[in-house]
């Protein structure tokens, strides 16, 4: 038998996934403030290669942890919409939680595409 979950603490939940959604987007952010401060500052001028490939690993590697965090987020927020769509008299808030689940779908869909347009123009960047 499945454990009963209220409505407040599916909607508790919700607010949680999309905090931690923000929060996984912190590390990319400071990555890239990072790569932009050394290259402001000369750290790729030349032909010394050793810091352009350490600044294109560093991104890949942050991005991807942050973009395989978001992703797992939004499937539990699936699961979130799921089970509000089982709940006996929603409230306002609840209702249009649970109509959100196809929003979660293109998010997911568009974040993937965007993730691949900027690993493509990384890679025409550096070649």
């Amino acid at each position: 038998m499945r454990p009963i979950v209220n409505e407040k603490d599916l909607i508790e939940l919700w607010n949680e996934k999309r905090r931690q959604i923000i929060s996984a987007q912190m590390p990319s952010v400071v990555a890239l403030a990072v790569i932009t401060v050394m290259a402001m500052l000369g750290y790729f001028d030349g032909d010394y290669t050793y810091g352009k490939s350490f600044a294109a690993l560093f991104l890949v590697s942050v991005g991807a942890l942050s973009i395989v965090n978001q992703l797992a987020v939004i499937r539990e927020g699936q699961m979130i919409v799921k089970d509000l769509q089982g709940v006996d008299n929603p409230s306002a808030l609840a209702t249009k939680i649970a109509a959100s689940g196809s929003y979660l779908v293109y998010t997911r869909a568009l974040m993937i595409i965007f993730s691949l347009a900027l690993l493509l123009v990384l890679v025409l960047l550096i070649v």
